[in-house]
C-alpha cells in the first residue's frame, strides 16, 4: 500500500492528534461524503483517504466526537405536563 492513502482507523489518530481531541470513525465520514477528504478503492474493496487530505484536516473542539447539539435550542415544555 502506498504512503500516500491510508484507511479511516489511521485517518481518525491523525485528525483527533492534529485537532487535540478525539473524532469519530463517523466524522471522518462525513468529511469524505462532504469532499473534504479524497477517496480510493482498494482491491478489496476497502476506502482509502488521501493522507495529505487528512494531515491538512483539523476539526474544532465540539464537534467530530459523536455528540451533537440542538440547532434548533431547547423544548418548551408547558408547566402543565
Amino acid at each position: 500500500m502506498s504512503n500516500n492513502w491510508i484507511t479511516t482507523a489511521e485517518a481518525v489518530k491523525i485528525i483527533s492528534k492534529h485537532s487535540h481531541h478525539s473524532v469519530s470513525p463517523q466524522h471522518v465520514r462525513m468529511l469524505v461524503n462532504r469532499g473534504k477528504i479524497g477517496t480510493r478503492s482498494s482491491q478489496g474493496g476497502t476506502t482509502l483517504l488521501k493522507r495529505s487530505d487528512v494531515e491538512a484536516t483539523r476539526v474544532a473542539v465540539g464537534t467530530g466526537n459523536g455528540h451533537h447539539t440542538d440547532i434548533a435550542g431547547p423544548v418548551n415544555v408547558p408547566a402543565s405536563l
